[in-house]
């Protein structure tokens, strides 16, 4: 007669295998980082703005980009968009890390940023410093 399962210790042995297989997939699916974004509509007012702040990430967090949509910017306006990354806990200061002028019309209208890893925190600003001000929808991509 042909065993199926086998004895009462084979089947405890492939079982705490199995558990002990489980337990390594677990582990592995629970440290993948969760794509998450965030976003909204920052109008503006002449003056340097934060739109996107994340001073304090909770765990792992790798930026990945900032998406703002320019297709409202006309040909007399002008804007500058800034990121900063903070440097250490608890320092609220921010370090300027880039800064760029979009002056005129914006092509392509949906501007990108690559955002870099940072463990204390990043933030994205925008200014508008010529022309009528106005409402710019923006998203940021992270994962946690």
């Amino acid at each position: 007669m042909t065993k199926i399962f086998g004895d009462e210790a084979e089947i405890l042995e492939n079982t705490n295998t199995l558990i002990t297989n489980l337990a390594l997939v677990s582990a592995v699916t629970a440290g993948i980082p969760t794509l998450t974004e965030t976003g909204g509509t920052v109008t503006t007012d002449g003056t340097e703005q934060d739109v996107y702040i994340n001073a304090t990430p909770l765990g792992i967090f790798n930026p990945i980009c900032f998406k703002i949509n320019c297709s409202a910017h006309t040909a007399g306006e002008t804007i500058i968009l800034r990121t900063y990354y903070q440097e250490a806990a608890g320092v609220p200061a921010r370090i300027l890390q880039n800064e760029t002028t979009y002056a005129g019309l914006i092509s392509p209208e949906l501007l990108s940023i690559d955002l870099d890893p940072n463990r204390f925190g990043v933030s994205v600003t925008i200014e508008k410093t010529a022309g009528a001000n106005r409402a710019y929808p923006w998203e940021v991509f992270y994962e946690m």
